[in-house]
């Protein structure tokens, strides 16, 4: 997912302007989403930056840590489909290689 992307997808799930979405994504950038101790640093940011209270930074906030849970999920899937693919792929090749071998 592309920056732009992730700034319409939150601007449309949280019902928000693209600026202001834009004003949370990169309050994201700025911080590591994945440690706990900053989400509070990350929301009185997004606060601050848009003028709004913390409940609504809070909400903003679990927007885009629900689109970014979702784009993980979904990359994750994809590789496994692929990994299954390339190993059933690689099965019937062994497999016709050895039905060659006894052939011949």
């Amino acid at each position: 997912m592309t920056k732009n992307t992730f700034i319409k997808r939150l601007s449309q799930k949280a019902d928000i302007t693209t600026e202001q979405s834009r004003i949370v994504v990169e309050a994201i950038e700025d911080h590591n989403l994945f440690a706990k101790d900053e989400k509070e640093i990350i929301i009185a940011d997004i606060a601050q930056q848009l003028e709004a209270d913390e409940d609504t930074a809070a909400k903003y906030f679990s927007h885009a840590s629900q689109i970014i849970r979702s784009e993980i999920k979904s990359q994750s899937i994809k590789l496994i489909a692929g990994t299954a693919a390339a190993i059933t792929a690689g099965i019937f090749v062994m497999k016709m290689r050895k039905n060659k071998d006894k052939e011949n």
